[in-house]
C-alpha cells in the first residue's frame, strides 16, 4: 500500500511539472515551475529543485518581467515607470531581457577564467621570486607584495575589459541584433561574466601560488 501511494504521488508531481510555467526575471534568468499565487507585491512560485523537492520561492513583482503559463499565455508584470527607474517600454524591456537570456545561455565563463588563472599564476610566481638575496634566489622564496593583492583586480580590468560586440553565433534570432536594447541586455550579462570570471581566475592563481610559497618556505627556509 505504501509503495502504491508513493507511486501515485510521484506520478502526480511528474505530471504537474511536465508542462511548467516559465518565469522571466528582469535579470534575464528564466525559472521553470508552477505559479502558486500572487499578491500586490510578490509572486509565489513553486520551483522544482530536484525530482523529490519543490521549493516555494517569493519574487518581488518589480523584479519580474513576465510569466508564461502552461498554455503559452503570457502575462507581463513590467511597466514603464521612470520615477522607479523603469525607463524602457514593455517592448524595449522584452528585447533587453531576451538579450540577457541569450548571454546566459550562450556566453561561457571558462575561457576568461582560464585567462585570469594564467594571469594570476604568472604575476604571483614573479612576485614571489627572490632577486636580492643570492643565497635564497629563486621562485617561491620571497614574501608576496602588493602586486599579488592587486592581481585579481588587474585581471578583471585587463581580461574582463568590457566591449559591445555581440557575436551572431550567440544570438537566438538574427534580427535581434538590430535592437540596441537587445545588445545592451546581452552585453550587461556578458561583461559581468567576463569581469567576474577573470577576477575569480586571477584570485585562484594568486591563492595557489601563495599556498605553494608558504609550504616551500616552511620546508626550505633560507639560511
Amino acid at each position: 500500500m505504501g509503495f502504491m501511494l508513493k507511486l501515485v504521488v510521484f506520478l502526480f508531481v511528474s505530471l504537474s511539472f511536465s508542462a511548467q510555467d516559465s518565469l522571466a526575471l528582469i535579470s534575464g534568468k528564466s525559472i521553470l515551475g508552477e505559479l502558486s499565487y500572487q499578491d500586490h507585491q510578490f509572486l509565489y512560485f513553486n520551483k522544482k529543485i530536484n525530482e523529490n523537492k519543490i521549493k516555494l520561492i517569493r519574487y518581488p513583482l518589480r523584479l519580474v518581467y513576465s510569466l508564461t503559463d502552461q498554455n503559452s499565455k503570457t502575462e507581463v508584470f513590467y511597466h514603464k515607470n521612470p520615477p522607479n527607474g523603469n525607463y524602457l517600454s514593455q517592448d524595449q524591456m522584452k528585447l533587453f531581457v531576451l538579450g540577457e537570456q541569450d548571454a546566459l545561455r550562450q556566453f561561457k565563463r571558462g575561457y576568461h577564467f582560464l585567462l585570469g588563472l594564467g594571469f594570476g599564476l604568472t604575476a604571483s610566481i614573479l612576485d614571489t621570486y627572490e632577486f636580492s638575496n643570492v643565497a635564497c634566489k629563486g621562485y617561491f622564496n620571497d614574501s608576496p607584495s602588493i602586486i599579488s593583492i592587486a592581481t585579481p583586480f588587474l585581471s578583471s580590468v585587463i581580461i574582463g575589459f568590457p566591449n559591445k560586440k555581440v557575436r551572431r553565433a550567440y544570438v537566438s534570432k538574427d534580427h535581434y541584433l538590430e535592437s540596441k536594447f537587445y545588445r545592451t541586455g546581452f552585453n550587461r550579462v556578458k561583461n559581468y561574466r567576463k569581469t567576474s570570471s577573470a577576477f575569480i581566475g586571477g584570485l585562484s592563481g594568486v591563492f595557489s601560488v601563495l599556498v605553494v610559497t608558504f609550504v616551500h618556505r616552511k620546508n626550505n627556509p633560507c639560511p
